[in-house]
């Protein structure tokens, strides 16, 4: 431990403990389970290791000169002191300014609260439509179609385009199941209903349901931030530093409410992803327990998912993200037919790994870890290729052993 002796409080406006936000999703198909915690991270297991929890309360704002915040809690208003501050306020969904968005029966999801809201309202219907298709509009996609649910998912423009390339995309695209109903290539211009949705306009067509979850991402929370007097960048998330320090000693942001900086340009993005929060926290953590261990993987986007029987990994950057950050890229594509993979891979202009994508019915995640050590580790890919599937080596070892295999 940093610090053993330090006084730790969580301020949170969730009552529902500590869970994994991607898991969130099984709370559409079981909205009153409660086990979907992570034990290790229990109020209980917490309150055990001294760290309180203050769940159900608001932080209206503060005073960084003072070292105060102001909360708002079930019993009354209260001012708390503090010798360092980590803000963790996270996105606030991204929806499209369009007409009759704000119609019952419009959702969006942001806590387990919502979720489970969202899920108890659903068991009353049948046909439910999904904006979105991130890792996060796919998964819910999957879980409303296992519960019997006649599923529409609507994509701007491809699946996972950020994050895959469009060959990769298009393999995600084949592996779909018949029953989801997709439309690729349109954004809805509405929310048609009267006193409740009753579907949306897609192009010169009404797709017709009972509700619509919008899964378009988020934008960074910063209301806190600003309040505080802290320094906003131009993507419009807090600037931080490499410790996660922002422009005010003291306080340390991390999550989908921060501008990182990419390690090989410097310039500031936006990355919303659990993986990154994480090691983020980790590193504010240390920094305010008066440690002064630096991490250097704190920004490396690593995003694992099995959805719809498909392992989905996606490390570092896509040709999409590098491109953005002014970096000229070379894309390497290889398939395994006989472990229905298909894996690219992603190089700056002098050859070193800079990304890489995995599409597999299984094994996803081995490969996606051979790829992050050689991202993490700046390899030349010429010089340290990936490991041949596992059937060629087998092939190779009995081939040695046996003789040939006819």
């Amino acid at each position: 431990m940093f610090n053993s002796k330090a006084e730790i409080k969580i301020i949170t406006e969730e009552t529902i403990e500590s869970h994994k936000k991607p898991g969130a999703s099984m709370a559409l198909e079981f909205p009153n389970t409660q086990n979907l915690k992570i034990e290790d991270w229990s109020f209980e297991a917490l309150s055990k290791k001294r760290i309180g929890i203050l769940s159900g309360t608001v932080v209206t704002g503060g005073n960084s000169k003072t070292k105060e915040i102001y909360i708002t809690q079930p019993t009354g208003d209260e001012t708390l002191e503090y010798d360092k501050l980590i803000l963790a306020t996270g996105g606030i969904p991204a929806v499209p300014d369009i007409p009759g968005i704000h119609l019952p029966g419009v959702f969006t999801i942001q806590t387990m609260a919502d979720t489970s809201e969202i899920g108890n309202q659903l068991t009353r219907m049948k046909s439910i439509i999904v904006v979105g298709a991130g890792f996060s509009g796919l998964e819910t996609a999957e879980r409303l179609l296992s519960t019997g649910k006649d599923v529409h998912l609507i994509i701007r423009s491809r699946l996972m385009r950020k994050q895959l390339e469009e060959p990769m995309s298009s393999e995600l695209q084949s592996r779909l199941p018949k029953r989801l109903n997709v439309y690729y290539g349109k954004s809805p211009s509405s929310v048609i209903g009267e006193k409740h949705v009753e579907g949306v306009i897609l192009g010169d067509d009404a797709i017709r349901a009972d509700a619509i979850l919008f899964m378009t991402g988020v934008r960074p929370n910063t209301e806190l931030a600003e309040k505080l007097g802290i320094k906003i960048g131009q993507l419009g998330g807090v600037v931080v530093d490499e410790t996660m320090k922002t422009s005010l000693d003291d306080i340390y942001a991390v999550g989908d409410c921060v501008e990182m900086k990419d390690t090989l340009t410097g310039k500031p993005l936006l990355l919303p992803v659990g993986s990154i929060a994480a090691r983020a926290g980790r590193q504010a953590g240390v920094m305010s327990a008066g440690g002064t261990k630096l991490y250097d993987d704190t920004n490396l986007r690593l995003q694992y998912d099995r959805i719809f029987e498909t392992d989905i990994v996606v490390i570092g950057h896509s040709t999409t993200t590098a491109k953005a950050m002014g970096i000229q890229t070379d894309v390497y594509y290889f398939d395994d037919p006989v472990e229905f993979t298909k894996v690219a891979l992603i190089t700056s202009d002098d050859g070193r790994l800079i990304g890489g994508q995995v599409i597999a019915s299984r094994m996803g995640a081995r490969l996606g870890y051979e790829i992050l050590e050689r991202v993490e580790s700046g390899a030349i890919l010429n010089e340290k290729p990936l490991l041949r599937p596992r059937h060629e080596r087998l092939k190779e070892y009995l081939e040695s052993t046996f003789g040939p295999i006819r």
